[in-house]
C-alpha cells in the first residue's frame, strides 16, 4: 500500500513549542531531543540598518552567513534549532528546507536571522529504487513514501545520484510535490541502518486504530510505550495528522513519541509578512492553491518572470502578509527552470554575476542572482562561489528565461564527461537537417529522438509535430562535437522524473488514461500526449499546445492512425485506429502553458 506523503507544515508543533515557548511538557521519548527555553525575539534591524519582522521558510541556497529565498540572513546571534536540539550555525547545511524568523532590510536582500529551525521531511531506510528513463532522476520508496531525487536538482551528502543504494538509511529534506510524492532537495546518508535500533521518522495521517497500533501506511505503529505531545486530552484516533518517532523492525514502527499537528493557520499573526518557498498543490486558479501547506491566493500578485505560468508541480516562491488564514501574494518567483546547459566555462565575470558556457555551436551565458544555489560536486570547494570558477570547469546548469536573459537556478559543478547538453526553446528548424535552440544550431543528421515519455520516434514525427517554442533537449553525446545524438520533446513545467513517478501510478479509475487520479494535482497530466509512451492518439490529445492533428495536417484525408502507422513514409490511415480529431491542430506539448520555473540560490 502506497503511504500518502503529506507536506510538513512550516513549523512543525515540536518546533513550534521550542519557538514560542518554553517547552519542556511532553517530550522525552527517548530520541536525544532537547528541550528548549528560548529567549524572546530581540526585534531590531538586519544588516545594516533597521528591518521588518519576516518569516520565510525555504531551501538553504548558500553561506555568508545563509542565503534562503533570496535573502542573506547573518545568523552569528541566531538560535539554530536542528531536529529539536539546539546546536551552532555550522550545523546548517545546503538544501535543508529551514524556517527562519528575523528581520529584514528595507532592500528586502538582507537580514538578521533570530532563529533558524530545521526538521526532516522523513528518515528510514531505502527499501526500493527506480531509475527513469532519461536517467536523471530516482524514485526512492522510503517507509511507503515516494521520493523523487534529481541528479542536478538534489544535494547530496555522503553518497551521490548514482551510489545511493537499497538499504541505505538516509535524511530527506524537500518539498510536497505534484502526486502523493515528497521531491527531496536534500538527501543524506546517515548510519547504517540497525533494525529496533535506528530512529527513524515519519509524517501523516492515522489509519485504523486496533488497541495500542495504528495503520500507517505501508507499516504498523505501536503506540504503547511512546509519549504524545499536544493531544491535551484527546486520544489518538484515525485522520490525526501525525509525526511518528521510534524505531523499525518487521514492518512495526515501536513509537517512543508521536506528536498531533494542529495545522499552519494558528502559526502566524494576522498582518504577519511570510515567505514560503515550495511545490503549487491544490492549483485551482490564482486565488486557490497551496504552497508548502499554506493556503495562497496570488490574485494580485505580481509574477517573475511575467510570464509564469501557475501549475500544479511549479516550484515558486511565494512573498506576502498572512490575512484571514491564507497568505495573500504581492509577488510570486519562480524558484526551478527548464532550461539546462552543461558544457565547460567559458569566461566568468563574477563583477557582472554572469557566466558563460562555451558548447560547440556557440556560448550561452547565464546570470545568478542572491536566489542562485551553487553546488560542488568534485567537492574541490566546501562552498562553491561564482569567484571559485575557472575556464574549463563543466557545469550543470538551470534556468529560467526572464525576457532575454537567463536567470540561473541552480549552479552544479561536476567532472567533465566530454558530453554536452542544451535543453531550451525552440528557435527555428530545417525538417530532417538542423534545429536551433537558444540560438546555437545543431545537426540531426543521424539522430535519435524521442517523444515526452522518452518513447523512441522516427525524425519524420518529430519535424511533422515541432513547433517553434516546444521545449526541447539535445544531447551531444559521445565527446561533442556539434551533431545532435539524441533530440527530444520535454515538458515545460513537469521537472525530472514527475511524469513517470509521480502521477502515472496504479490507476484505478475507469476515465480510460494512464494518470493516477488518486494522487492530488494530477488531473491535468492526462494522456493527451501522442508522443509520450503508452499514449493513443484521441479526441483528447494533444501535440503540442492545445492543438491535435487536423484534416489540414499531412497526414491525408480524413483516415485515422493504425498500429502500423507511424506518420511516416507511405503509411496509410485507416478507419480502424485511433481517432485523430478533426477539430485540432498541430501541436506536441498538451495543456501545458509555456513556463518555467525557478529554484535555489547560493554555495555549499
Amino acid at each position: 500500500m502506497k503511504h500518502t506523503f503529506i507536506p510538513r507544515p512550516l513549523v512543525t508543533s515540536s518546533a513550534l513549542a521550542l519557538v514560542l515557548s518554553a517547552c519542556g511538557g511532553g517530550g522525552g521519548g527517548g530520541d536525544g531531543l532537547v528541550a528548549v527555553n528560548p529567549s524572546p525575539p530581540t526585534g531590531g534591524g538586519g544588516i545594516g540598518g533597521s528591518g521588518q519582522s519576516t518569516t520565510s521558510s525555504g531551501t538553504i541556497d548558500g553561506f555568508g552567513s545563509i542565503f534562503v529565498n533570496g535573502v542573506r540572513y547573518e545568523t552569528d546571534d541566531a538560535e539554530v534549532i536542528i531536529d529539536g536540539q539546539v546546536l551552532d550555525d555550522d550545523a546548517l547545511r545546503l538544501g535543508m528546507v529551514v524556517l527562519v524568523t528575523g528581520q529584514v532590510d528595507d532592500s528586502s536582500a538582507t537580514g538578521t536571522a533570530e532563529r533558524v529551525v530545521y526538521d526532516n521531511e522523513l528518515k528510514g531506510p531505502i527499501s526500493s529504487i527506480e531509475l527513469s528513463a532519461d536517467g536523471d532522476a530516482k524514485l526512492l520508496t522510503i517507509l511507503g513514501i515516494n521520493v523523487i531525487v534529481e541528479r542536478a536538482g538534489t544535494v547530496f551528502e555522503d553518497v551521490t545520484f548514482d551510489s545511493v543504494d537499497v538499504d541505505d538509511f538516509v535524511e530527506v529534506s524537500g518539498f510536497s510535490g505534484r502526486g502523493d510524492s515528497l521531491r527531496a532537495t536534500r538527501l543524506e546518508r546517515k548510519e547504517p541502518f540497525v533494525p529496533g535500533q535506528s530512529v527513524v521518522e515519519i509524517r501523516g495521517r492515522v489509519g485504523v486504530v486496533t488497541g495500542s497500533q495504528f495503520a500507517f501506511g505501508d507499516v504498523t505503529v505501536d503506540f504503547s510505550t511512546a509519549a504524545l505531545e499536544d493531544f491535551g486530552s484527546a486520544v489518538i484516533t484515525e485522520g490525526q495528522l501525525v509525526e511518528v518517532y521510534g524505531t523499525l523492525a518487521d514492518g512495526i514502527i515501536t513509537a517512543t513519541r508521536i506528536e498531533l499537528d494542529g495545522g499552519v493557520a494558528s502559526r502566524f499573526t494576522e498582518g504577519a509578512t511570510i515567505q514560503v518557498q515550495g511545490a503549487i498543490t491544490g492549483y485551482l486558479d490564482p486565488t486557490s492553491f497551496r504552497v508548502g501547506g499554506v493556503d495562497v491566493d496570488a490574485s494580485n500578485a505580481v509574477l517573475q518572470p511575467s510570464d509564469l505560468v501557475l501549475a500544479n508541480g511549479a516550484v515558486v516562491q511565494i512573498n506576502g502578509v498572512w490575512e484571514s488564514g491564507r497568505l495573500v501574494a504581492n509577488s510570486v518567483q519562480s524558484r526551478r527552470g527548464r532550461i539546462k546547459v552543461e558544457a565547460p566555462v567559458g569566461t566568468v565575470d563574477a563583477d557582472a554575476g554572469t557566466i558563460t558556457l562555451q558548447l560547440i555551436p556557440g556560448t550561452v551565458t547565464v546570470s545568478i542572482d542572491p536566489a542562485t544555489r551553487f553546488d560542488d560536486d568534485t567537492d574541490r570547494s566546501s562552498i562553491l562561489r561564482i569567484g571559485d570558477l575557472v575556464a574549463g570547469d563543466f557545469l550543470e546548469v538551470e534556468a529560467y528565461l526572464d525576457g532575454s536573459r537567463l536567470v540561473a537556478t541552480t549552479i552544479d559543478r561536476d567532472d567533465d564527461d566530454n558530453e554536452q547538453e542544451l535543453q531550451g526553446p525552440v528557435d527555428a528548424f530545417v525538417a530532417g537537417e538542423s534545429i536551433t535552440v537558444l540560438g546555437l544550431t545543431y545537426s540531426t543528421a543521424g539522430a535519435e529522438f524521442e517523444g515526452r515519455d522518452d518513447v523512441d520516434i522516427s525524425g519524420d514525427t518529430f519535424f511533422a509535430n515541432v513547433q517553434v517554442g516546444d521545449l526541447v533537449k539535445i544531447s551531444d553525446d559521445s565527446i561533442a562535437d556539434g551533431i545532435a545524438d539524441e533530440v527530444e520533446f520535454e515538458d515545460r513545467v513537469a521537472l525530472a522524473g514527475e511524469r513517470e513517478f509521480a502521477c502515472f501510478g496504479d490507476d484505478d479509475s475507469d476515465d480510460g488514461d494512464e494518470t493516477d487520479d488518486s494522487s492530488e494535482g494530477c488531473d491535468d497530466f492526462d494522456d493527451d500526449n501522442p508522443l509520450a509512451s503508452d499514449d493513443d492518439l484521441t479526441d483528447d490529445d494533444d501535440l503540442t499546445g492545445d492543438d491535435d492533428l487536423t484534416d489540414d495536417d499531412d497526414l491525408t484525408g480524413d483516415d485515422d492512425l493504425t498500429d502500423d502507422d507511424d506518420l511516416t513514409g507511405d503509411d496509410d490511415l485507416t478507419d480502424d485506429d485511433d481517432d485523430i480529431n478533426d477539430d485540432d491542430d498541430n501541436d506536441i506539448n498538451d495543456d501545458d502553458d509555456d513556463e518555467i520555473n525557478d529554484d535555489e540560490q547560493e554555495d555549499d
